[in-house]
Formats: C-alpha cells, structure tokens, sequence
C-alpha cells in the first residue's frame, strides 16, 4: 500500500518540472513513510514518483518506481493471488529478483499485455511506462477500493492517489467544481462520480483502464458484472459461498507486517474473524469503536465475539469532546471532500488507534451491497421482483417477516426515496425538507450522473449492482483515504471479485430470507459464527451520537457558515441557511445537511483559501 504520484508531457519541448513533483511528492508521504523515491525519464518528459508503506518484501528490492527491462512500474495496493501468478511466469519462463507483488504484476502484464488486470485478484491503482516504445499503461481496480486522480489536458498529464499532490504542479488547478459539490450537499454524492471537488480533476472510474500511445489518450472498461442469474441449489450455494469466502480471507493474510481486524458487533466484520479462525490459530487483534452508556453500543457484542473466538479485543471509547471540528478539519484535508455521514469520526479514532498494534487491517466493507445487508432498503426491488415473477406466496409470507423485524413503513420511505426521479427529490427537498432553497448561489444550477451499467435479469441484483458501483464506491473512498492518513492498509474480503461475481448470479431468495439479508452468508457461515451474531438479525449501521453536539454548539457552526468569508463564496442564500442552522434538533435530517456545509467550509479553507 503506497502513494503513486506522476506525469507524462506531450511536448518534448516541456520537460516536467521535477521540483513540482518533489513538492507532490511530499504531500503523499503519510500513504508511504518507509520510502519515497521521483525519478524522470527519456529526457525529462515522464516522472514517476513513489512513497512506500513496506507490507510485503520488507526489504530495499521492493522499492518503486521499479525498473524491469524497459518497464517502470509506480503500484499502489496489493495482488493477493500474487505467488499464484508468479507459480505461473516461472513455469513460462520468467525470473524474479525480489519476492514483491510489484515485479509479478510488470511480468504479468509482459507477458499478458492489458489482459493481465483479469488475471488479478486484488486491489490496486498503477501506472507502467515503457521507455521504448513510451506508452503509458495505467489501471484502476474492478471495484474502486484504491484511488486513481488525474489531470489531463492538451500538454501534459497528471496523475496521483491523492488530489493534493496535484495540485502541488500548478496552483491554477485550485478551482472548485461546483457541481460536484452541489451533488454533495443535496445528496451525498461524491466518491462514485468522475469528477472530483475540483474543477478539471477527475477520477479514472473503477474497473477502468487508462493508455497513452503515441500522443493518444484511450479510456476503456475492462470489467463487467455478470448478468444472468444462475440455477443452483442452495445447499450447492452455501459450499461454494463458503469455500470462496474462505480463500479470500485466507489470502488477504499474506503479509511480513502485523495484520488485524476492525470487529463491530453485527455479521461482517464477525464473519471475517470467524473465517480466520478455521486456519490461524494465532494472537490477533480487533479493534472496536465504544460508545460507553449509548443504546446501541456495538462493543456489547465484540466483546462477546471476542471470548467465543479467543481474539484480543480493543474497545476504543470515542468521546466528541471539543475537538470534534479540529478533527473533522483533518478528515476533509485526507478525503479531499466531505463526508456522507458524522460516523466518519469514530472511523477515524479506530484507525489511529489500530496503528499503533498492526499495519494491516482486515475489515467487513462490501457485505451490505453485495447480499441486501440493508435490508429495508433492499426489501422493496425484493417484493417488486417477486411480483413481477408472480410469487405472491412467497412475497406475503416475506412481507411479514421483514414488518415484524423492521417494519413495513421504514421500507417504504426508503424504496420511495431510492426510485424517486430525481424532479420528485428536488420537490421533496424544496417543499417537505425545505432546504433546496438554501442553495441558491454558485451551486443552484447541477447535473445528476449518469446511471451505472446494469444488465443483470433480476430486479433485486440489478438494484444490488448499483448500489456496488455508486453507494459502495463513495465508502470505499472514505476507506482508503482516512486508513492511508495513518498509513494502514484496509483489506476488504467482500471485496474479493470472485466473491461478488458468484453472489451476483445467486437467486434473490439466496440473500433475502427469514425476513433478513445477508441470508447466504449466515447460512454458509452458521457453523463457525457465535451463536449471538447468527441469531442477531439487526443492522445498525456504524453509531454515532453525534446530534447532541450540533444542538449545543449551534453558536459555533454559525460563526463557522454564516461570516464574511463564508459569504463571499456565494454558495448559499445566507439568510435561508440561518434559518436551517437554527432548525437543527427540531426538523427531520437538518442535522446531516448542515453538516455535509460544515464539510464544505472546512474543504474550502483547505484547498481554497489554504488556511
């Protein structure tokens, strides 16, 4: 796990300045502080820089940029199946110097070009340049787990893990996009969309190849979702979701750094160490957010987990305290935007904490999206496909299920919210949440994205898919961009493609049951889960108690959104925006808008105003 940072002239009369790269260089060194290294090639025309956090080939041979033959390689991630591939270039005939994943992926794509990418589990964000023939080849991951920025135009390309390091090659790249932002504010939309906070600064999109040759940019997609759903019994489903699921576990515990496990008290994160347990026997860690006298307190069942697996359990306490906005200042600085949702604080805390026992950390990201883990939000394309297919039966007897666990009215305010045309959730954020009107300045005019590609021919993965390309991506940004600021690599198991193409072929009844989600899983897991996370049907999401803060410091956010500064920006109707402020405690979802403005702010005295 590292920072890549680099660029590419297209004019041989415009050598990259390497001081600028320096300077990038520099800002990325929390993603790598075991080494950094800027080296520039053919004449001064490509520069290829590096900072380095050591987890596999602890020794100087792993270092990058990295040189082979005529290939240099600036890699950040992790191959997982790397010593399976490196089995395979052996017998074909290729040699390694080091025990890196690094020299595996250049010798892959030697001698697989860029059909190599499929041949790799893992996550992962690189760049090769070939000094001979001066293509440049540069990949993002299927799924989005590790980031890929860059800026392009007529003379020169620019590429980095984080945007900040952009930035350092011209202060004329400080312009902030406002459609981007204005998408944030009404919606939380933000990591799953090309375009970033800054104008003219993109994302190359998950699962997406990028080649310069001979002067020429192609973008293309390389990965797609399987679309036909399979027929398979769900006894043969279960084996093969748990044979699966295994290696990817297993797999992701290849490391020469100490690795441990971020455990809440719900079935992702359990079903992770639970896994682990059929193979290591070992210490291990878990780290676990503690919220002391709160009702929905997730340690209660760590610490459970915890004994029935013999694991060393971390409780965290989180405490808001006065430092709440100081470290939210922080957070914005690393994610180069604003964040969804307030439980990004406790993330946060766990993440420092971690560090100081292990530098890899296995966590439960992807279950949700992948099997209708939300499943009030899953419930309703659920009941629509059984519609569609005629089974009433199956659909009433379903339907009571899920109102006696959830809820019927919970499931319909957030189906309704979810296929809503976006001129309906305009009128419902003028009308009923009355804040439409508060963006009426440099944001009030935005486009919404494109729709993700969804081609599969069931009604419930097709919204299960979307979801993995829109909702997932944006927390997979929040993931890697807050674990990186402490330089610990996040691996995700759910992640593994493998994994998600099988779940994505499984009939809808395989995720939805008994009134749950997630029903696979639990089922394929049942005999190595403690019996408290198996019988536990609840989703609670991460807690946080943070709306008693808003409500005792309105003063404070006032002074933060409503002075001279916030003023000139033009962003809001001011006056509208007081009134909003003063609405917090007392109108439904005031509290997340205004702090999703909160974000706003303290990302522009960021990267705009640089204070």
């Amino acid at each position: 796990m590292c920072g890549i940072l680099g660029a590419y002239s297209f004019n041989k009369n415009k050598k990259i300045a390497r001081q600028s790269i320096d300077n990038g260089l520099r800002m990325l060194h929390h993603r790598g502080p075991d080494f950094q290294k800027n080296i520039l090639y053919n004449d001064g025309s490509v520069a290829l820089a590096h900072t380095r956090l050591a987890i596999i080939d602890l020794t100087e041979d792993g270092n990058q940029p990295m040189e082979i033959a005529d290939y240099r390689i600036v890699f950040n991630g992790e191959i997982y199946n790397y010593i399976e591939i490196r089995a395979e270039l052996i017998e074909l005939g290729y040699t390694f110097n080091t025990r890196s994943d690094t020299e595996v992926l250049v010798n892959a794509y030697d001698k697989w070009g860029e059909n190599c990418v499929n041949r790799f589990n893992g996550m992962w964000s690189f760049a090769i340049f070939n000094t001979k023939t001066e293509k440049l080849f540069c990949s993002r991951d299927r799924f989005g787990v590790k980031p890929f920025n860059y800026y392009l135009d007529e003379n020169i390309f620019i590429f980095s893990s984080e945007i900040k390091a952009i930035l350092e090659y011209d202060e004329g790249f400080r312009r902030p996009n406002y459609n981007s932002i204005g998408l944030f504010c009404r919606e939380g939309i933000c990591g799953e969309i090309e375009e970033t906070w800054f104008e003219n600064i993109k994302r190359l999109m998950p699962g997406h190849n990028l080649v310069i040759e001979n002067k020429k940019i192609n973008i293309y997609k390389y990965y797609h979702y399987p679309t036909k759903i399979q027929k398979i019994s769900f006894e043969e489903a279960k084996t093969n979701f748990q044979n699966i699921f295994f290696d990817a576990v297993k797999i992701r515990m290849r490391s020469d750094v100490a690795v441990g496990t971020t455990l809440s008290g719900g079935l992702d994160s359990s079903s992770i160490v639970s896994a682990l347990r059929t193979f290591f026997n070992g210490s291990h860690d878990t780290f676990t957010a503690h919220f002391p006298g709160f009702k929905d307190d997730e340690y209660v069942n760590a610490e459970k987990t915890n004994k029935h697996l013999s694991l060393q359990g971390n409780p965290i306490e989180i405490d808001y305290g006065d430092q709440y906005l100081n470290i939210l200042n922080k957070i914005v600085y690393h994610l180069e935007s604003g964040h969804l949702s307030p439980s990004v604080f406790p993330l946060w805390k766990v993440y420092e904490k971690s560090k100081e026992k292990v530098t890899v950390i296995l966590e439960g990201q992807g279950a949700d999206e992948l099997m209708a883990g939300y499943i009030t939000s899953a419930s309703g394309p659920f009941f629509v496909e059984n519609l569609k297919r005629l089974k009433i039966r199956k659909l009433i007897q379903q339907a009571k299920l899920i109102h006696h666990n959830y809820g019927i009215k919970s499931v319909a305010v957030l189906s309704l919210r979810i296929f809503s045309p976006s001129w309906l959730r305009e009128a419902l954020r003028r009308y009923v949440l009355k804040y439409e009107d508060v963006f009426d300045g440099n944001l009030k005019y935005y486009k919404y994205p494109d729709r993700a590609e969804i081609k599969s021919n069931s009604f419930l993965t097709q919204y299960l898919e979307e979801s993995h390309q829109t909702t997932l991506v944006n927390l997979l940004h929040y993931g890697d961009a807050l674990s990186m600021a402490y330089s610990l690599e996040s691996r995700l198991p759910f992640m593994d493609y493998r994994l998600v193409d099988f779940c994505f072929t499984l009939p809808s009844d395989y995720l939805i049951n008994d009134g749950k989600g997630k029903h696979i899983l639990r089922e394929s897991l049942k005999d190595v889960l403690p019996p408290h996370i198996y019988n536990d049907y609840k989703k609670l999401g991460f807690p946080s108690p943070i709306d008693a803060f808003f409500r005792a410091n309105k003063n404070l956010i006032r002074e933060l959104l409503l002075n001279d500064k916030s003023k000139s920006r033009n962003l809001y109707n001011m006056e509208k925006l007081a009134v909003l402020i003063d609405s917090v405690g007392t109108r439904n979802n005031s509290e997340r808008v205004v702090f999703r403005l909160i974000c706003v702010e303290l990302w522009y005295r960021n990267f705009i105003d640089r204070s």
